[in-house]
């Protein structure tokens, strides 16, 4: 982290989520020494601005399903899509391994947690 951050230019072609999410990280986190967190920076800015295309187009559509090759009705395919790219933009969030990111619990440990509060058993 940084006090007084200078924030790179945004790649080219990124929309108005993928920007936002480039400043924000840029405004708290230096990637200068870190080439490879800035791809997979990039690459997580990229996939929010699809993600948020299909946001869009799922949030206009009369309804989720069409029909499907022999006209039985199933999932529009935006819906699959949109399920796909949000879990590769938290995986490549997650890839960024931020400072901080280990004060998030995972799920082996809110299970541990859980079982402790359950059962009253004290952690050392």
């Amino acid at each position: 982290m940084t006090d007084s951050p200078t924030i790179p230019k945004a790649p080219v072609g990124l929309q108005n989520r993928g920007r936002h999410i480039w400043r924000a990280l840029h405004a708290v986190y230096d990637f200068d020494d870190c080439p490879e967190k800035r791809v997979l920076l990039e690459e997580a800015c990229r996939t929010a601005d699809v993600v948020n295309r299909l946001q869009a187009v799922v949030d206009t559509a009369a309804d989720l399903r069409v029909r499907g090759s022999q006209g039985q009705p199933v999932a529009m395919p935006e819906v699959g899509e949109l399920r796909q790219y949000r879990a590769l933009l938290t995986t490549l969030l997650k890839a960024l391994t931020l400072p901080g990111d280990d004060d998030v619990l995972t799920r082996s440990d809110l299970g541990r947690l859980g079982a402790q509060a359950r059962w009253g058993i004290r952690s050392a």
